[in-house]
This record gives structure tokens, sequence and C-alpha cells, in this order.
């Protein structure tokens, strides 16, 4: 097959992630694959995966101008990822002539929904509660919604990742606990940031060395950096530090001794074998166990749906104490890794995808 996906940015982020997994999960099984987009951190990783990137300044007013290259590249289907990039997406589709399908990568109001024009047949959700979503007369209808899944790099993401280097960067003790919180700093994600700071002097009581690493970066960095500063002015030491974004989040998440994660991020941190706190956009899901890794996972780890808590102070404190008090966390955590490793890692992942494009392309007229 040849297959054109297409998303706005390439920049640090799941969907990001998850794209040019698909472009090597996808290169590897043979098809060839196209990715237009405005770029970003990421797009190197595109090309390194044996994707052909297309890229333009404006992917809302500058696909036009690709199209002739883009029909003698043979492209047979076009996936656009997410609202904006669908708007596209959907009329490139139709100017190549080829069959469109629409993945969405969380949840949007309602009123939207209803305004949009984008949507495929079938659209592709990444989780039950991203389905619930827009399962609606004003969305989608039920029977036109194919549910699929993250796929992790376990070749990356794995148990042992040497982390003494990392720590001797950083200053911290051979035997400091470490928080590490791993997200895009954006609007309601943020508010996991704020809520683990406000929790922070509290959990230092009984764990006098705690340390806080925030790792990422996004529109509401700024007031994370300005909390953490009064934080640590009125502790009188660094308890708290923004990192900013990182490549090798894998070192972060093996260095924690409990990750703070949503959506893809907290699927990365489990595959590492840590102890992951589910905490996201839509709310506070808490520890994650094999026990209740598909409840979490349908809500994509707090990322959409409707969690079962807010990010609150209170959330953080008493979980965050109940695992440092665990003699059995470590345990749980190496399940949770082997559970990723056997059933959401890339090559499933594709081989889903695959059923799906095959399926659009045999209706094809």
């Amino acid at each position: 097959m040849r297959l054109l996906l297409v998303n706005r940015h390439m920049n640090i982020g799941g969907v990001e992630t998850y794209l040019y997994r698909l472009c090597a999960g996808l290169k590897a099984r043979g098809h060839e694959v196209g990715l237009l987009t405005e770029g970003g951190l990421y797009e190197d990783k595109v090309v390194a995966a044996g994707a052909t990137l297309h890229k333009v300044k404006s992917l809302a007013h500058d696909w036009r101008v690709e199209t002739a290259k883009l029909q003698a590249c043979g492209y047979q289907l076009v996936h656009a990822h997410n609202y904006h990039s669908a708007r596209v997406g959907r009329a490139l589709a139709k100017a190549l002539q080829v069959p469109y399908l629409m993945s969405v990568h969380g949840p949007r109001p309602r009123l939207k929904q209803l305004l949009f024009r984008g949507w495929s047949k079938p659209v592709v959700v990444m989780s039950e509660g991203d389905r619930a979503n827009i399962a609606w007369w004003g969305g989608v209808s039920a029977q036109d919604i194919a549910l699929s899944f993250y796929g992790i790099d376990t070749d990356r993401f794995h148990p042992g990742i040497a982390t003494a280097e990392l720590r001797a960067e950083l200053g911290l003790a051979p035997d400091a606990p470490v928080l590490v919180f791993i997200s895009r700093f954006s609007n309601r994600k943020a508010d996991v940031g704020h809520a683990l700071l406000d929790a922070l002097p509290n959990l230092r009581i009984a764990h006098p060395q705690l340390q806080l690493l925030l790792v990422g970066e996004g529109p509401e960095s700024g007031a994370l950096e300005t909390h953490i500063q009064s934080l640590n002015t009125k502790a009188g030491s660094v308890i708290a530090r923004m990192i900013g974004p990182r490549r090798d989040v894998e070192r972060f998440m093996a260095l924690a001794t409990i990750a703070v994660c949503t959506a893809n991020t907290a699927l990365e941190a489990m595959a590492c074998g840590t102890p992951t706190i589910a905490a996201g956009r839509t709310g506070f899901f808490g520890v994650v166990s094999p026990d209740n890794f598909e409840a979490a996972r349908a809500l994509c780890f707090a990322d959409h749906g409707t969690s079962p808590a807010t990010n609150a102070a209170a959330s953080f404190l008493h979980e965050v104490n109940t695992l440092l008090a665990d003699p059995a966390a470590s345990a749980r955590a190496t399940a949770n890794a082997a559970l990723i490793r056997s059933r959401y890692s890339v090559a499933p992942m594709v081989t889903d995808l695959e059923r799906i494009y095959q399926r659009l392309l045999e209706a094809a007229p």
C-alpha cells in the first residue's frame, strides 16, 4: 500500500510520537508512507523511519501546491490525524481521488463537533473514551467508529535503562526518590503540574529528599516555572525543577521512582517498568496496575473520557505516599511492562490499522 498521513505539526507530543512509530511500523511491513506536515522537532524521526516528508509552511493554505507532487507519488489513501488536519485531509483525498480516513486523538466539545465536516467513514478512535465522545447524533454513528490503540516502541522503552549518568547530571543524591511529571504543558494538562507542586511540601514531610521534575514544554510552561520558583523560595532550597523538553524521555521515566503521565506517555513510562500515576486533561485516574490497566487504557490514561477524580493536591498526596510505602509497587510495575510488550507494542498496532486500510481500499470504486 501507498499511504499518505497528514498531521499539522511534528513537535514533541503524543500524536507526533504515535505518527513516527506508525511510519516505522508500516515501512517495516513493506508499505510506502508519506507525511504531509508543517514539520517540527520530530520530523527527522519520520525521515529516519523511511517515510517521505512532504513539508509545507502552512498546512491549511499550502496543501494545494503539493497536490501534483502527491499525485505523482501514487498514494492510494489519505489518513489525517485530528480535527485541524482532517479538514485538509478530506479535501486532499478528494483531489487525489483516493479513500479518506480520519483518526481522533482526544475529546472535542460537542458544539464544535456539530460544526465539523471532516469526518471519514469509519473514524478511528484511540480509546473507548474518545468513542463515547463522538458517538452521538451530532458526531458519528457508533457503527462508523473503529477502535484502535497506541503502540509503544518497546525496544526504546523497556525496564533496565541506565540512569546513573542522568542522576549525576541533575545532581540528585543516589537514594533520593524522584517524582517525574512528563507532559505537554497545555491547558488542563498543566493543572496536573500545579496540583503536584501544591502537594510537594506535604509529600516531603514523610520523604524529605523527594524531588519533583517537570519534563516537557507548552504554552503553560511559564506559569509552571513561576509556581516552581515560588515553591523553592518558600522551601529555601530546590525541591522542584523545570527540565523542559527532552528527547531522552525514556531516561527520565527510568529515573523516576514514580512517573505521572497521560495517554501515550503513560504507556511509555509503564513500558519502562516504572510505577505510574495516570493524570491528564480529563482528570485524575490514579495508580495503574495490572488489575485496572484496561479501565485506565479505556480512558487513555486520563486523556479521554471522564476520569474518576479531579487533579487535586490531595489526590496526589494520597497516591504518592501510598506508592512510596508499598513494597509490591515494583512488581506490579514490572507486570505492566510485560503486558505492554505482549499486547500494546507497535507491531499489533500496525496490524490493526492495516485491516482498516485494506477494507477502505477494497471498498473504493
